[in-house]
């Protein structure tokens, strides 16, 4: 159906939160604030790190370098979810390719990718060290778009987050919510729970 896969990374192709999540409860507890991880997590969905640092009105810069601290202290890594590089396979196998589009740093990220193998399937990995805006800000996206000529129809924005959509929507893409929790409700162009869903749109 699609050519172009654009995937945000944090709880869209590795599992992630239960580290991130301990880790923002662990940095608003060292500035005396009693959050309930619930409602932490929310926020992360519906929205991004920003906002948790706007709600507890702390500095954005100074409260992300504290939480990178706290995160990586925590020796456990994140694993991709089920059926993540067989559905990034048949992106390669339908024709199609893959990116990804994160505020994980690259090195980081590509650290992750090459433990499972993953890395030689991916195109390009974007993150905070191209210095774009921050997602819903379409830019980061659009910079895919034009570099690698895709067609808008063609391509696709895939994640876990109402702002991976809304970037999306922004640089006139298709999307797709990954939304395995029923947490939120999102108007995306394909709602899907499982990475399976998300192979029967590539294979359709």
């Amino acid at each position: 159906m699609y050519q172009s896969y654009i995937w945000d990374f944090d709880g869209t192709l590795y599992d992630s939160y239960p580290i991130m999540l301990q880790a923002f409860v662990k940095t608003l507890k060292e500035y005396g604030f009693a959050p309930d991880p619930k409602d932490i997590y929310r926020l992360l969905k519906e929205s991004s790190s920003k906002k948790v640092a706007e709600k507890y009105d702390l500095d954005f810069a100074e409260f992300t370098a504290k939480f990178k601290a706290n995160e990586a202290l925590d020796q456990r890594l994140p694993q991709s979810f089920p059926g993540t590089k067989e559905t990034l396979r048949a992106v390669i196998a339908n024709g199609g390719k893959n990116y990804i589009l994160t505020h994980r740093d690259i090195y980081t990220t590509k650290e992750l990718l090459e433990r499972e193998g993953i890395a030689e399937l991916i195109t390009e990995v974007v993150g905070p060290e191209n210095q774009f805006p921050r997602k819903p800000d379409p830019t980061s996206l659009l910079y895919l778009v034009e570099k690698y000529g895709m067609d808008k129809e063609q391509t696709v924005m895939i994640g876990d987050r109402t702002m991976d959509v809304l970037a999306g929507k922004g640089a006139a893409v298709k999307t797709i919510f990954y939304d395995i929790e029923d947490l939120l409700d999102v108007d995306a162009d394909h709602i899907v729970h499982s990475m399976k869903e998300i192979e029967h749109i590539i294979q359709s």
